[in-house]
């Protein structure tokens, strides 16, 4: 799928942990299904993988592999973000050529710039 058709239909998706959520959207764009159905299962497989980055290493393994300069569209990173509560998280996102593309709380998409903490291609994308 073309990655503006698929942020295209991730914009009319509401928020379900693990299948449309800050970090199950861009796993979906990379081929990966994350082994999560509820905040509680994620943050404890966060936990004792002993973070974010490290969990997508985990589990995405052969699917992706790591950019060391800048992102290309398609790109799946861990940017760095302001929760509602001013509290600064990491959330996957998808490098859409401009912004970082990205689930809200509140489902669809949102798009922002942001620092990127671990940039992966996925091997989908190669040629």
């Amino acid at each position: 799928m073309h990655l503006g058709a698929f942020l295209a239909d991730a914009a009319t998706r509401p928020w379900v942990w693990g299948e449309h959520d800050c970090c199950a959207m861009p796993a979906r764009w990379a081929g990966v299904v994350l082994p999560y159905r509820s905040e509680a299962e994620a943050d404890e497989l966060i936990a004792a993988a002993g973070g974010l980055e490290r969990l997508w290493v985990d589990v995405a393994g052969d699917a992706i592999e790591p950019v060391l300069g800048d992102p290309e569209p398609g790109d799946v990173g861990i940017i760095t973000a302001l929760s509602p509560d001013r509290e600064v998280i990491e959330i996957g996102a998808i490098w859409n050529g401009r912004r970082w593309s990205f689930v809200p709380r509140s489902g669809g998409v949102a798009a922002a710039s942001a620092t990127a903490l671990s940039i992966w291609r996925p091997r989908c994308l190669k040629p």
